[in-house]
C-alpha cells in the first residue's frame, strides 16, 4: 500500500501549496451563480496554440475543464500485485490565459473505483490534495471548484458515493465545491454527494458496436434517459464539437483511429461527427426537458483540429445561454 500512496503522491507539491489554494471562494461569492460560456481541455499538455487562444477569445470563454490525471489501475509486474495509479497528467507549457478560471478535473476509471472499494477514504484524500497541489504549482489561478469525472454504475454507486463525500468534505473545508459528471444512464439514479455536476451529451451511443450510426451523439440514443424534471443538483451542459473514425475488422471493433485513416482490406471505418443541427437538437430536447444549465454551457473540446468544423455562428449557438 505504501507504493500506492507513494506513486499518487508523485510529483505532488508539499503542503504549502495546497494550503495556498484555500479560501480562493470566499472573496467573490458573486462568481459562484455568474455563467459562463465554457470548455473542456483533453489533452495530456497545456500549450494551446494561437488559434485555440483566439477561439477562446472570439468566443468568450471564461471556464476551461482541465483535466489534470487519469487514475487507473497497473499490473506491479515485479511484485505481482495491481496497484491504482494516476497516469496521464498533464505538463503545463504555457500560462492559464488570463481573465479564465480553471476546474481542475480528473477522470477515474471504474476499474480504480472499484479497486478502491474498502479505501475509499484514503484515495478520495490523496486525488483531492494532488489536484489542488498541481494548481497551485502550476499558477491555475482562483479555483473554485474541482471535478471528478467517473461512469459510476449501480454496482458501484455507494462506493463512489462515499468517495464523493469524502472529497467534498476536504474541498468545502477549503471553501471549495465538488462537481461530478453525469452521463445519460447515471440521470436514472440519485447523484453521489455534489455541489453541482455536468451533464456529458457526447459518447452516448454504442461506440463498438457495428451497427450505430454515431456512437459520439445520437438524439435517438438520448431520448429514452432524458424526462421531465430538474435532476437532484445543479446542472450544466456539454456538448460535443468533434469527431473521430472507429475501425472494425469483419464488423468487430478494432479500434477509434483518426477520420481520416485509410482502411486496409477486410477493414471499415465509420466516420463520425455530429453536425452542429444534430447538437442544437439534443440542446432543444434538454433544455426543454431538464431546463436551462445552471451556469452556462460547455463545448468539448480545446482542439483547433475539430473546432474548425464548426463555424462561428454554429459554436455560439451551442454555447448560447
Amino acid at each position: 500500500m505504501r507504493k500506492t500512496v507513494s506513486a499518487l503522491l508523485g510529483m505532488m507539491i508539499v503542503a504549502l501549496f495546497v494550503a495556498s489554494c484555500g479560501n480562493r471562494r470566499a472573496h467573490e461569492q458573486s462568481g459562484e451563480s455568474e455563467s459562463f460560456n465554457s470548455i473542456y481541455h483533453w489533452k495530456t499538455v497545456f500549450a494551446p496554440n494561437h488559434a485555440e487562444m483566439a477561439f477562446l477569445k472570439k468566443h468568450d470563454i471564461k471556464r476551461i475543464y482541465l483535466k489534470m490525471f487519469d487514475v487507473v489501475v497497473e499490473n506491479n509486474h515485479v511484485m505481482g500485485t495491481t496497484e491504482i495509479v494516476p497516469v496521464a497528467t498533464t505538463k503545463f507549457q504555457a500560462p492559464i490565459p488570463k481573465d479564465v478560471e480553471v476546474v481542475p478535473v480528473t477522470y477515474v476509471t471504474l476499474n480504480a473505483l472499484r479497486a478502491m472499494q474498502g479505501r475509499e477514504r484514503e484515495f478520495a484524500a490523496l486525488i483531492v490534495e494532488r489536484m489542488l497541489a498541481m494548481c497551485s504549482y502550476n499558477d491555475c489561478g482562483v479555483i473554485r471548484e474541482v471535478q471528478i469525472d467517473c461512469d459510476w454504475t449501480a454496482t458501484t454507486k455507494d462506493s463512489y458515493s462515499l468517495f464523493c463525500q469524502v472529497a467534498k468534505d476536504a474541498l468545502a473545508a477549503e471553501d471549495l465545491d465538488l462537481s461530478i459528471t453525469v452521463r445519460l444512464h447515471q440521470l436514472l439514479e440519485t447523484p453521489p454527494p455534489a455541489d453541482r455536476g455536468v451533464l456529458m451529451l457526447y459518447n452516448t451511443g454504442a461506440l463498438k458496436n457495428f451497427e450505430t450510426k454515431n456512437s459520439i451523439l445520437d438524439i435517438h440514443d438520448a431520448q429514452p434517459y432524458i424526462k421531465e424534471g430538474r435532476y437532484p443538483i445543479p446542472l450544466d451542459y456539454a456538448y460535443p464539437a468533434f469527431g473521430w473514425g472507429i475501425k472494425f475488422a469483419d464488423q468487430e471493433f478494432v479500434s477509434i483511429v483518426s477520420e481520416h485513416e485509410r482502411p486496409s482490406e477486410g477493414e471499415s471505418i465509420r466516420v463520425e461527427r455530429p453536425t452542429a443541427a444534430e447538437v442544437m437538437a439534443v440542446k432543444q430536447l434538454v433544455e426543454e426537458k431538464l431546463g436551462k444549465s445552471s451556469r452556462g454551457n460547455i463545448l468539448y473540446h480545446l482542439d483547433e483540429s475539430q473546432l474548425k468544423h464548426y463555424t462561428h455562428d454554429q459554436i455560439s449557438s451551442i454555447l448560447a445561454y
